[in-house]
């Protein structure tokens, strides 16, 4: 009698649990902009609500097009949220890791994805860590929809809220006349506009709004350092991980830059000629371009560099941009967050191949030997700019020997890489530092079995973006070495302990400051190695360049 009340109560309460799980999730999530309804999926055992193509703002089509995003409004039906959202309109045709290949690209695109624990008690407390990405590609070509981006590892494994977003890139993103029918920059305000809708309902599904991480690569590392120095962004976030760049990078640009390229687009489609300009007819300019194909766009600007995927950049002098973000970075005006902050260990040699596809082969399967003068004409070609670019040359190759060919093809790739991703990364980890905020750098040295690169080509950029989000524990079969299953585990676990508690959660990793630059490697190895700097001496070397000597 007592095992079959036993038994009885045990039912009882399993049943009860299953079913208060089950009414947890299958009750809508009330947000501002209505009801929404997720799927369960399932990682390693553990439940992740998933929430697939959630609008954020309203779609930014017709009249919207080139504006500045508006919130979007309230439905009363329950939005069901279970198919990956398109991708925003990009176009190039060279074969970008981080481009979006899939068709179904649209301008109707300012939509979020996000995983969330299914924990018994989710939704009854709101204390999980959010962490919100933002993908790199140039400002030109990326999406939240790219398979690498799924998040369910990431929440499962971290105990974390995962949001990934899609923004407006190339044009449709930084087209501008200098007016309020293109300002610029709407790329940017659609990264905010996401951040008030996390801000605003990441309660509802669990969440802390007062624990909100941001984390990018590449142009979404630059985009953070953006919002870390924009006045409409303060109190969005508390803390930040940026990979592989920052806007101390001499990129960011007065408005005079984008409106001479939107200027040049708009004569390309024929809305703009000698007599109509951007500038002395901008309502006339912007209609037409309203009406070009979006896609008749895209290519037309992917046509003016089709080796690179950056075309538009960020400008400054806007309510978004008040001021040069390096000058910003060098005078403390920013907020003041908990930064992790890193590198790969070869983050120029995709630039070398992909920027001269026809001599190295674009993923460097020609091998293309390069002997010093042959360098040095590299080296003084990518930084023509410089007063001196001879002192570049002698930097990278004044002691390396004539004959050899791999340093010297080595020390061409760090030359440009240092300059544009590597340097601006250290100056923006010693400025946090220099104000007081804790700052942790790490330095990514593991080549992946799966790297597309060729082997000279090292740790490349990009690469240490599928370990943070776990596709060796979703395709372990795509992995040839153990150890890499490993490595994302760790890496997950210092990500969202970051996110979390404001520390790696690695014991004796230093706190990184110009004074003491130690980083930590991330690799496949058993025992952790550190180092300094990274590049010190190349880093010293371009400070008085940008500024932060």
């Amino acid at each position: 009698m007592k095992t079959g009340t036993s038994l009885k109560t045990v039912l009882f309460v399993l049943l009860f649990v299953w079913k208060a799980k089950s009414q947890l999730f299958n009750n809508d999530v009330q947000t501002t902009s209505g009801p929404v309804r997720g799927t369960r999926i399932f990682f390693e055992g553990s439940a992740v609500k998933q929430y697939l193509g959630v609008p954020f703002a309203k779609p930014p089509v017709g009249e919207l097009r080139f504006k500045r995003p508006e919130p979007v409004e309230r439905r009363r039906e329950t939005y069901i949220a279970n198919k990956m959202p398109p991708a925003c309109v990009q176009y190039t045709e060279y074969p970008f890791p981080w481009y979006d290949f899939q068709d179904g690209k649209s301008e109707d695109c300012l939509y979020l994805n996000m995983w969330v624990p299914d924990k018994l008690l989710s939704g009854l407390f709101s204390d999980y860590s959010t962490m919100f990405w933002i993908y790199g590609g140039g400002f030109s070509v990326g999406s939240n929809r790219k398979e690498i981006y799924e998040a369910q590892a990431l929440a499962a494994r971290g105990n974390v809220i995962v949001v990934t977003i899609n923004y407006r890139m190339g044009a449709f993103g930084f087209f501008t006349s200098e007016t309020d029918e293109a300002p610029g920059n709407v790329g940017l305000y659609g990264m905010v506009e996401a951040l008030k809708w996390v801000n605003q309902n990441i309660a509802a599904f669990g969440g802390n709004p007062e624990k909100v991480t941001l984390f990018g690569q590449n142009a979404g590392s630059i985009s953070i350092g953006f919002l870390c120095v924009s006045p409409l962004t303060k109190g969005l976030f508390h803390r930040v991980i940026m990979e592989s760049g920052s806007p101390a990078f001499l990129l960011a640009e007065n408005n005079t830059v984008n409106i001479a390229k939107s200027q040049q687009l708009a004569e390309a489609v024929g809305c703009a000629d000698n007599s109509t300009t951007i500038y002395n007819d901008p309502q006339v300019v912007v209609d037409c371009m309203r009406d070009v194909d979006a896609f008749v766009l895209a290519k037309t600007l992917n046509s003016f560099n089709p080796t690179s995927t950056r075309s538009f950049y960020p400008s400054f002098g806007d309510e978004i941009l008040p001021m040069n973000a390096r000058e910003a970075i060098i005078k403390g005006n920013f907020h003041n967050v908990d930064v992790l902050i890193g590198n790969n260990k070869d983050e120029g040699s995709f630039q070398l191949t992909t920027g001269n596809p026809e001599v190295f082969g674009f993923f460097g399967e020609k091998n293309t030997r390069v002997n010093k003068s042959y360098g040095e004409m590299l080296i003084r070609d990518s930084f023509s700019s410089f007063s001196n670019p001879d002192a570049v040359v002698q930097h990278y190759l004044g002691n390396v020997a004539d004959d050899d060919y791999s340093s010297i093809r080595e020390q061409v790739y760090t030359s440009t890489g240092d300059y544009s991703l590597l340097c601006p990364t250290v100056y923006f980890a010693e400025s946090y530092s220099e104000a007081g905020n804790d700052v942790y750098y790490y330095f990514f040295v593991h080549r992946p079995s799966t790297a597309p690169w060729a082997e000279w080509m090292g740790v490349a950029h990009y690469e240490e973006v599928q370990f943070v989000f776990g596709l060796p524990l979703r395709k372990p079969l795509l992995y040839n070495l153990p150890q890499e299953t490993m490595l994302s585990r760790r890496m997950i676990r210092i990500w969202t302990e970051f996110a979390k508690r404001g520390t790696p959660g690695e014991r004796n990793w230093p706190q990184y400051s110009q004074e003491n630059p130690i980083y930590v490697e991330l690799d496949t190895g058993i025992r952790r190695a550190t180092g300094k700097g990274p590049h010190e001496d190349s880093c010293d070397f371009f400070r008085g360049y940008f500024g932060f000597d």
